[in-house]
């Protein structure tokens, strides 16, 4: 995921932000016209998508994903989960 996270950060999409638990950094998903934006921080996307940590290519993290929350096992696609169009905007910004 490093690699990933790298180029995110040379796109402009990875930033710091502040939480109840300090800074942590965010990844940018969507700005939208009234200037708020959407984002996810880094440690729930490693949770959500950490099953292809070697390999997070856009076929790889387009397809199904196995996470854990809680006591609950899900497997959901990146679509069902609703970051597919930010993969499909990655890819088409050559960035995966």
């Amino acid at each position: 995921m490093n690699q990933l996270y790298s180029l995110l950060n040379e796109a402009g999409l990875i930033f710091k932000g502040d939480t109840n638990q300090g800074e942590e950094d965010f990844i940018l998903l969507e700005t939208y016209e009234d200037e708020t934006t959407h984002s996810v921080d880094v440690d729930t996307f490693e949770m959500l998508f950490g099953d292809i940590e070697e390999e997070p290519t856009y076929k790889s993290l387009s397809g199904s994903h196995a996470f854990k929350l809680g006591d609950t096992q899900y497997t959901m696609t990146a679509d069902e989960m609703g970051y597919q169009k930010y993969f499909d905007q990655w890819k088409m910004q050559g960035i995966i």
